[in-house]
């Protein structure tokens, strides 16, 4: 690093930073939503299980609750 301010990319294919990040969260917490069964009051959790998923890498194949 030349002045510390060098910003790391991602080698992902399918995980980008950012807006898109957050978007591809939502779409993946919302089907996780819908093959729960779409009950309320777990939008957390689905929220936070997408977030593992993509950050994981594992999304196809993943367990839901």
């Amino acid at each position: 690093m030349k002045n510390g301010t060098q910003k790391k990319t991602s080698t992902s294919d399918t995980l980008t930073e950012g807006p898109n990040l957050r978007a591809q969260i939502e779409v993946r917490a919302y089907h996780l939503w819908r093959a729960g069964g779409g009950r309320h009051g777990d939008d957390l959790t689905h929220w936070l299980q997408a977030e593992r998923e993509l950050v994981n890498g594992s999304q196809n194949g993943a367990k839901t609750r």
